[in-house]
């Protein structure tokens, strides 16, 4: 009966001492929170080589949670030099070390001393893939059940807090990385709000410039030696729509079979104004005597011309020149060279400027029709790109407010108590590509403002197209046209100036959609195609 007492008292004291085993093993995560994994692992070598009386407590990590390199340590009852005997304990426990684990105990000799030990292989993590863990004791019974029990939670254990070091280190580098990328992105982004507040600058500097021009073209106008008329076409373009839509296609027949046409269409234009030397070379004591009608000045010889210019307003030419012979208020006939611009936009011949020249002063006049016709070329030019002003703002302010946007979005997943690298990481690759977009159409615009000399380069007529066709996108859109480009991929470089022929392509493609401006039965289509040739 006492003997059998004695046996149970063992048995409970076993127990009491594996339970506190136990608990100190269950409690070693807590130990090892925030550590890496190397510390992780010397602390569960220390605490089993003390808990179950072992000769050495072996551990080798794999590179995947060491960070590249494999990392081995070793822990031994014994005093003994073991940095220098790490690489040959690891050579003897090597077998031990590779292949499957052996699930029964093994002896071999003692890698860290005299004798023979018994050892017991463990694998740490999930899937075995943080490393090997090999312990050894010289004792006949290593290891018992409870020893394996002890073992085994310690492994997992140790397989958890290798986890989650794992984890928080992969966490910590992809936060380094995606903050160094935010940093330069930042720096991308601070390097474009400052080239488009240099852009926006600038642009109100071709604004004011644009005032400035309208202030010039109007002292010019009323200054020029040349007879200069306003005059709205406003009627006759809707009567020669009105026309159009009852199926007159060849005007020049039209208006030979129909001559009161020619006396209406005069009567329709309204003199809106007339310079200084109109007056003068008319005859007029003011310009009010002038604002009555055409027909004070015009001859039977004059309609002829003005015919030609109705023909040119329905085929959609832009300008119209000829010789004709007018009259002053006092009778007077006058020689004069006949020129008239029409606008770009056909709704807009509200505007219509033409110039008369008398020829027997054209040395004189040559001179001054070129400085006017020279203003007024800017002053179109300017007027173009006034056009585009709210297509080139809505293509530089819709990714601009894309990238506020994904930026906002950015900080939002990386606020978090769990941060969403992902979605963080795709928000910034959108800033990027915004970024850039808005970095292009910028580059686009100052292209077109740059105001230099000709410079003669050789050049690629389909990048130039590609260029114009990229920044005129807006205008196209808005005005309901869909744009086809057809462009030779074999064409030779051609000799010219970038900016003029990128000009030369604007004015084509904003000519085409201001004569489609007036079809609404059918889909408005511009084809923009190159090919190859002899001039």
């Amino acid at each position: 009966m006492k003997v059998e007492m004695e046996h149970t008292d063992g048995e409970i004291k076993r127990l009491k001492a594996c339970i506190n085993d136990l608990i100190s093993v269950l409690a070693l995560p807590a130990i090892w929170s925030g550590q890496e994994p190397s510390q992780i692992v010397k602390t569960l070598l220390d605490v089993l080589l003390g808990m179950l009386r072992l000769n050495f407590a072996y551990a080798r990590l794999s590179d995947s949670i060491s960070g590249g390199t494999p990392i081995a340590m070793v822990r031994s009852a014994q005093s003994l030099t073991l940095n220098a005997q790490l690489q040959e304990i690891g050579q003897i426990l090597n077998p031990w070390l590779t292949g499957d684990p052996h699930t029964s105990p093994l002896v071999i000799p003692n890698p860290t001393g005299e004798g023979k030990v018994s050892i017991a292989t463990l694998r740490l993590g999930f899937q075995d893939e943080f490393g090997v863990l090999v312990v050894g004791s010289q004792r006949a019974d290593f290891p018992t059940d409870i020893e394996m029990l002890l073992l085994r939670v310690a492994a997992n254990q140790a397989g958890i807090g290798l986890q989650e070091a794992h984890l928080s280190s992969e966490q910590r580098r992809t936060a380094e990385k995606l903050d160094q990328r935010v940093v330069r992105r930042t720096r991308q982004l601070i390097a474009v709000n400052e080239e488009l507040r240099k852009e926006i600058i600038e642009h109100k500097r071709a604004d004011a410039e644009l005032r400035e021009s309208e202030q010039r073209y109007r002292h010019i106008f009323q200054t020029a030696g040349v007879s200069i008329w306003e005059e709205d076409f406003s009627q006759v373009t809707a009567a020669i729509d009105d026309l159009k839509a009852q199926g007159v296609r060849d005007f020049s027949q039209y208006i030979a079979a129909h001559p009161e046409f020619i006396q209406q269409a005069i009567s329709m234009v309204k003199i809106i104004d007339v310079n200084d030397a109109t007056v003068k070379l008319f005859e007029a004591r003011s310009k009010d005597e002038l604002l009555v009608s055409l027909h004070k000045i015009f001859l039977p010889k004059t309609e002829e011309v003005f015919a030609g210019e109705l023909i040119a307003i329905a085929e959609g030419r832009t300008n119209f020149e000829s010789e004709t012979v007018l009259q002053t208020l006092k009778g007077d006939k006058l020689a004069v060279l006949f020129t008239i611009a029409f606008p770009r936009q056909p709704a807009k011949l509200n505007s219509v400027l033409v110039s008369i020249m008398d020829i027997t002063e054209r040395k004189r006049a040559d001179e001054a029709l070129h400085k006017t016709q020279a203003e007024l070329a800017h002053v179109t030019r300017v007027a173009t790109l006034g056009e585009l002003t709210a297509s080139i703002a809505h293509e530089v302010n819709q990714p601009l407010a894309a990238i506020v946007t994904n930026g906002n979005a950015c900080l939002r997943w990386l606020a978090g108590d769990s941060p969403n690298l992902d979605e963080a990481r795709e928000t910034a690759r959108r800033i990027i590509r915004d970024g850039n977009r808005a970095g292009d159409v910028i580059g686009r615009i100052r292209t077109l403002l740059r105001k230099t000399g000709t410079e003669k380069e050789l050049l690629d007529m389909n990048q130039a197209i590609r260029e114009v066709v990229a920044l005129a996108e807006g205008e196209v859109r808005r005005n309901g046209v869909a744009l086809r480009t057809e462009l030779t991929g074999d064409l030779p470089p051609i000799l010219g100036d970038r900016v003029e022929l990128e000009q030369v392509v604007l004015n084509l493609i904003m000519n085409a959609i201001e004569a489609m401006s007036a079809i609404g039965d059918r889909p408005r289509e511009l084809v923009v195609r190159t090919q190859s040739g002899e001039v």
